[in-house]
C-alpha cells in the first residue's frame, strides 16, 4: 500500500482528494489515458512490466522478462497463461511468443554466449602458441641493442 495524503495537490478547490496528481491534465496526454489497459494511473510508468517492455533492445532479435515463477514446477506439469496482447508488432514486421525458460547465473538460456567464450579462447590459445613457436624457433636476446631506438641529435 503506498503512502499519500491530502495535502496540495492532491486535494481539489471542491476538498475531493486524489491518490496522485498530473499536471497540465487538460493540455496533455498521459500514458495511461492512452493505454488504459496497460498503464495504471497510480503506477504510471514505474511499473515494471512496462519499465521492462519499453526498453531498447540491443539486437534486433530479443527476449524480454516479464516474470518468473519462484517455485519449482514439476515435469509434465501444464502451465496456463492469460495474455492481453496490447500493442501491436506486426507493422514493424515483429512477431511475439510466451517463452518458458530456465534461468542460469548469466540469466536466460544464451547459448552464444558459451560459444563466444570457447572462441575468443581458442583464438587467444593459438595466438599464445604461435608466439611460443616464434621464440623456440628464433628467440631474442634480452637487453639486444639492435632493438634499441635513440633519438638523433
Amino acid at each position: 500500500e503506498k503512502v499519500w495524503s491530502c495535502k496540495i495537490p492532491y486535494e481539489n478547490e471542491d476538498g475531493v482528494c486524489f491518490r496522485y496528481f498530473y499536471p497540465d491534465d487538460n493540455t496533455t496526454q498521459y500514458l495511461y489515458e492512452t493505454y488504459p489497459m496497460v498503464v495504471n494511473p497510480l503506477d504510471g510508468v514505474t511499473n515494471e512490466h512496462f519499465v521492462v517492455w519499453m526498453r531498447t533492445a540491443a539486437l534486433p532479435h530479443f527476449r524480454k522478462l516479464y516474470g518468473y515463477i519462484e517455485q519449482t514446477i514439476p515435469a509434465g506439469s501444464t502451465l496456463t497463461f492469460n495474455v492481453m496482447a496490447n500493442f501491436a508488432v506486426e507493422r514493424s514486421e515483429g512477431a511475439k511468443a510466451l517463452v518458458v525458460s530456465n534461468t542460469y547465473i548469466f540469466g536466460g538460456q544464451n547459448p552464444w554466449l558459451g560459444n563466444l567464450f570457447i572462441i575468443v579462447g581458442g583464438i587467444a590459445a593459438g595466438l599464445g602458441l604461435l608466439f611460443l613457436a616464434k621464440e623456440l624457433i628464433a628467440p631474442r636476446k634480452i637487453a639486444d641493442k639492435r632493438y634499441l631506438r635513440y633519438k638523433e641529435e
